[in-house]
Order: C-alpha cells, then structure tokens, then sequence
C-alpha cells in the first residue's frame, strides 16, 4: 500500500498550514516583515495576522480532519485554495510595494499551496 493517498497529501496540506497559522500567531511581526515590509511590524498589521494565522490554523485542522472524509474533505481542500489564492492575489497586487523577497516566497508558497490543494481536492473527490 501506498502512503501517496489523496487522504495523506490533504493530511500533509493540513499540517502545512496549521504551521502557517501557528507562525502568524506566534510571530506575527517577523512574519509581517518578511511578506510585507517595515510595516509588515506595526501593531495593527500584527493584530490581523494573528487573525489570518488563526483563519489558516483552523482551515488547517478541518482540512487534516476531514481528509479520511469523503464527503468534506474534497471540499476543506478546496477551502484552502481558495485562502492561498487570495494571499497569492493580494500580494500580487500590491508588489510594487512590497519587499521582493516577500512576493516572490509567497508567489511560490501560496501558488503552490493553491495549485496543490485543487489537485488535491479533485483526487479526494474521485477517489471517493
């Protein structure tokens, strides 16, 4: 048997971003200045990563619990693309104002989490 599931890989995107968020909460001003910048520091801008880390956290656990689950698990995959895809957006948008470094590790984490959980998403979904 193979530990290549569809149930493992929405596991493993679920562990990911329970890390994702447990770092915005943790740190949210070494985070913040990484993606966005010296503002990326200042009170307000660490409040609402907190609160995106918990929105990823809790995408997170119901994306790892809901993965042996063939009538949600296929659509909490969805779920966290559709978060990675609007992180992705956003930090396109406003590139012109943000550290390079910063775009480009999210361009290619939330690209890749996005691309990865539709896949995912699919897979669970046939597999079902």
């Amino acid at each position: 048997m193979s530990i290549l599931t569809p149930q493992n890989v929405s596991r493993a995107i679920g562990v990911s971003r329970i890390a994702v968020g447990v770092a915005l909460i943790a740190a949210p001003g070494r985070v913040g200045q990484a993606w966005l910048g010296e503002g990326g520091k200042t009170a307000p801008t660490k409040v609402a990563l907190q609160g995106l880390g918990v929105r990823d956290a809790l995408i997170g656990m119901a994306v790892a619990h809901s993965a042996g689950d063939p009538a949600r698990g296929y659509r909490w995959a969805r779920t966290s693309a559709i978060g990675d895809a609007v992180d992705l957006a956003a930090t396109l948008n406003a590139r012109e104002l943000l550290p390079r470094s910063g775009v480009v590790a999210t361009a290619a984490l939330a690209g890749a989490g996005a691309v990865l959980s539709i896949a995912t998403s699919e897979w669970l979904r046939r597999s079902a």
